[in-house]
């Protein structure tokens, strides 16, 4: 084979069906640089917690094989649009035959399928090739545990790549693999995407499946990653649309280009540059004025507004609806199981049990509801807002020893994502900003109306390409 076809870490998904398609690449020789520049580079990153060499080469060998039979590119993705392709599995998601723990090996269990989201790639012909970290039971903005250590950000060795999808940030951004698993309660989509410069979309609540009873709470959804935004739509409309193993999920059909393009002309964007009382840095607010300059250079009218929720309202709802929801399972998985865990979950769990004592469920209902019509409000008449994903442009590696201050605020206040978990028919889509002063990226959300999922990829796609995106850690 000349030098072209070897394996090019910095290629797009779709950029690797083309040269599948014309014969200047193969599924086997790609998905074997990829293992091996996991192996080469994770030693510093520890983004990865299980190699499937033996499943990806073998699965290599087979799209190879149909790749050669078949005459060409429209041929193959007409029945499996991602054949070939390298994916990065979230820890959290099952993969049929391999133990899940979500980090907390006490509590595994030996998978009998695939998540719904793994199918569905699978399906699609792409080949999970590893698994990435995610902090204990995914309860963290930071990516550590007692039984994988710490996830560090290729940007800056000493700062989190965010969490809990935090692996997959990091690895997508190391140029492991062009696709990854992702998975949003409280921003774990997102947060890693902004910290690590890819691509992370948190679709409405039940337009991606994922595994009964989990689903029964509305603020989760998995999700895409993805260096560029196309490529995260394209693996967002494999994923999505109604599972018979999920009752929550809904019929959608794939987002598709609008018959104008992706053009943001003669739409209004909101812009919020704090989303109510939030303290943001300089170098985050640098990224929302860049963004919301292309978005008015690009034909959109741009408004400034802010919502009239607070800060301290978000957490104290989120955090009691955790309570009711996520930490008395937790518990009881460690109680059950004897499992040692790290002191940011004994605290998530004392901190979220506390706030939904104070706070019965009827009554986070109806506090969801008001911030649900404050969010209304702030998008009447608009398509989208652009706001940040974190009040802050880098933080430390490690889990915090205190997860809550001495005022009882929790950690996560720190991060602007909640809300549209609160507000969860609302998209989300985080996409890169700029680089902060530590030399971490700096990311933007992109929330459309509820379902409007349409309207957040055409102002991403427009972002993208008014302020193209460097990613220098995956060459």
């Amino acid at each position: 084979m000349s030098n072209n076809s070897t394996c090019n870490s910095t290629w797009t998904a779709a950029e690797l069906l083309v040269r599948y398609g014309d014969r200047t690449a193969r599924p086997s020789d790609v998905i074997a640089g990829q293992l091996d520049r996991v192996r080469r580079l994770d030693g510093d990153l520890n983004a990865v917690t299980q190699m499937l060499d033996d499943e990806a080469l073998i699965a290599a060998e087979q799209a190879d094989a149909t790749w050669d039979a078949e005459a060409g590119l429209a041929d193959v993705v007409r029945h499996r649009p991602l054949l070939g392709v390298p994916v990065l599995v979230k820890e959290k998601h099952a993969l049929a035959g391999h133990r899940v723990d979500q980090a907390v090996p006490a509590t595994a269990v030996r998978a009998d399928r695939d998540h719904p989201v793994v199918a569905r790639l699978r399906a699609a012909g792409a080949i999970p090739i590893a698994r990435t970290t995610n902090p204990e039971f995914c309860a963290a903005t930071m990516t550590e545990s007692l039984a994988h250590g710490v996830t560090r950000n290729p940007y800056n060795l000493d700062c989190t790549p965010g969490g809990s999808s935090g692996g997959s940030g990091a690895a997508l951004a190391a140029g492991y693999a062009p696709l990854a698993t992702g998975s949003d309660i409280g921003g774990s989509t997102r947060i890693p995407a902004s910290f690590c410069g890819v691509v992370g979309y948190k679709a409405p609540y039940g337009v991606v499946p994922g595994l009964h009873p989990s689903t029964m709470d509305w603020y989760r959804s998995d999700s895409a990653m993805a260096r560029t935004v196309g490529d995260t739509l394209m693996m967002h409309n494999i994923i999505a649309g109604q599972h018979p193993d999920d009752p929550h999920s809904v019929p959608f059909g794939p987002v598709t280009e609008p018959a104008g393009g992706w053009s943001v002309e003669g739409q209004r964007i909101v812009v919020s540059r704090r989303l109510g009382d939030y303290a943001v840095d300089d170098d985050i607010l640098d990224g929302v004025e860049s963004a919301a300059d292309a978005l008015r250079h690009n034909g959109a009218t741009i408004e400034y507004r802010e919502p009239c929720w607070d800060t301290s309202e978000i957490m104290a709802v989120a955090m009691a609806h955790y309570g009711h929801t996520l930490a008395p399972g937790m518990a009881d998985q460690i109680e059950r199981s004897g499992a040692a865990v790290s002191p940011y979950i004994v605290q998530f769990i004392d901190h979220t049990l506390a706030a939904a004592s104070r706070m019965p469920l009827y009554q986070t209902f109806a506090r969801e509801s008001d911030i649900r019509r404050s969010l209304a409000r702030l998008l009447e008449g608009a398509s989208v807002l652009v706001t940040p994903v974190t009040t802050r442009s880098a933080m430390p590696a490690h889990a915090p020893t205190v997860s809550v201050d001495n005022h009882g605020q929790h950690y996560w206040a720190d991060f602007m994502a909640v809300p549209f978990n609160i507000a969860n028919r609302h998209p989300a889509l985080a996409v890169p900003s700029g680089v902060g002063d530590s030399g971490v990226p700096t990311g933007i959300q992109l929330v459309g109306n509820a379902y409007d999922q349409q309207a957040v990829f055409r102002a991403g796609f427009v972002l993208e390409r008014a302020l193209p995106w460097e990613h220098p850690h995956a060459r």
